[in-house]
Order: structure tokens, then sequence, then C-alpha cells
């Protein structure tokens, strides 16, 4: 499969959390990149342009920029293939995140995360990338498949839904996210007191 000419990051952190991204010109041509945040209501807050040589690597300049009124969505466009990372910390804890695309299977209309752990806080971004809006359903399942929870939403283009533990419960299972456009979808797991951070993707299974 190609790799992706267009990568999403569902969120820079504002506050106490601090981002660094990377994106990288995996192609034999030099590629015009645009990097474009968004506010919660879906508005252009910043944007950023750089041309990259062949597997050239690029930083946006995303924090105390991009998040300086709150948290934004982060989206990249080439005109050549790139990847892209986002790292997010905050004292011990770190969350890692590649950049999401259909080509990576971690935007898509269904996503499944394969846990939920109820002696952890676990928090969920719903981002919707495509043209109309969202129509989400999201399903906590028991490790069994019992299903214990659901919840639904629904979010503008380039808008985002979150929710945690405290609207499913602690639950030891699994999460499905069914929407009616293409989405991303993010999970982050804190524990040990919030020393320790685990992030994650919804991988897609449509």
């Amino acid at each position: 499969m190609p790799a992706p000419k267009t990568i999403y990051f569902s969120q820079i952190a504002a506050g106490g959390w601090n981002d660094w991204v990377r994106i990288v010109n995996i192609s034999n041509q030099q590629a015009k990149v645009l990097a474009i945040a968004r506010n919660h209501a879906a508005s252009t807050v910043w944007s950023a342009e750089h041309n990259l040589n062949p597997f050239e690597a690029w930083h946006p300049p995303v924090q105390g920029q991009a998040d300086r009124r709150g948290d934004v969505s982060l989206e990249v466009r080439s005109d050549q293939p790139i990847v892209g990372e986002r790292h997010c910390h905050s004292g011990t804890q770190v969350l890692d995140f590649p950049g999401a695309a259909p080509e990576n299977r971690t935007v898509a209309n269904r996503l499944f995360f394969p846990e939920l752990y109820s002696g952890a806080y676990d928090w969920l971004r719903v981002f919707n990338v495509g043209e109309q809006d969202a129509l989400i359903s999201v399903v906590a399942r028991d490790v069994n498949g019992r299903i214990i929870r659901q919840l639904q939403g629904r979010v503008r283009p380039l808008g985002w839904w979150d929710f945690s533990d405290r609207n499913i419960g602690q639950i030891d299972g699994t999460l499905e996210v069914m929407s009616s456009q293409p989405v991303v979808a993010e999970r982050h797991m804190h524990y040990s007191g919030n020393r320790t951070a685990v992030g994650q993707l919804g991988v897609a299974i449509d």
C-alpha cells in the first residue's frame, strides 16, 4: 500500500503538555508540505508551509504557536508521500503517535481498541476527517464480549469529540467506534498515579 500524502494528528495539547512533531518526505522528489491546525470549532488557527528534499525531516513549530489558545488538531498535506510522528510529554508521561491515514489503517468508519483497563484512567478523542457531520456510536464491551455501555455523538467536519471512562465507566474490555464519516480515534491511558501513559490509535476493522 502506498504511503499517504495527507496525515492527521487528533491533538496538539495545550496546558502542561509539550508537543513535538516530525514530518519526513519519503519520496525521491522535493515535497511541498502544508501543516494546518484547527480548533474545536474546526476553524483554522495556524498554518505553516515547508519544502522538503527527499528524506529530509521537518519539525513544524506547533508547540507554543498552534496551541496558544487551547487544544488543536493537525492536518499535514503534501504533494509527495510523507510519514509523521508526534510525541506529547508531561513530566514522566510520554505519548507517541504516528500520523493517522487511511493507508495506515488508522482512518476509517469503524475503528477498534483491543483494551480498556479499569485500573487506569482512559481518555479518548474521535476526530472527524470527513466532509460531513459524523454520527458516531461507541460500544464498550467486557472481555467476554458483552456490551456494557454505549455512547452516541455528532461531530462536525474536522471537529472532535472527547470522552473518558467517566462516561463509559471502569471497564476491563474493548472499545469499538463506528462512524458515518471517516474518523481518527486516539486513546490515552494514564496509570501509576499519572506517572506513566500509553497512547494508541484505533485500528480499522471495516
